[in-house]
């Protein structure tokens, strides 16, 4: 719930979440994210593709890509994203990649 409620504090940002699952099946994902984040983009990991490329060390992990699909910023566990201290880090980081904020992309 607390991502999806960053989600709505940064609508504003040029900012995109996407949940990628990586090791439960459809049903047990959807029947879960219904619950809590009914509104999330959430795309499978079926191939294993994304754990080969980005290789957590455990779950859940987070990562934050940069419009040229860099990782600049990954974190292991779970974090409050709605918190004004990670709200901050996020504007600081999209500025820091796009030069601005307050758009859209």
């Amino acid at each position: 719930p607390a991502i999806q409620r960053m989600v709505r504090l940064m609508e504003n940002e040029a900012l995109k979440v996407q949940l990628v699952n990586t090791s439960e099946d459809d049903d047990t994902v959807f029947s879960f994210l219904g619950g809590v984040a009914p509104d999330m983009v959430t795309l499978m990991d079926r191939d294993g593709a994304v754990t080969e490329v980005w290789k957590p060390r455990g779950l859940p992990a987070t990562y934050l890509i940069d419009p040229q699909g860099q990782i600049r910023y990954q974190v292991l566990g779970g974090r409050e994203w709605d918190q004004p201290k990670y709200l901050a880090f996020l504007k600081a980081l999209i500025k820091s990649t796009s030069g601005h904020t307050n758009s859209k992309h």
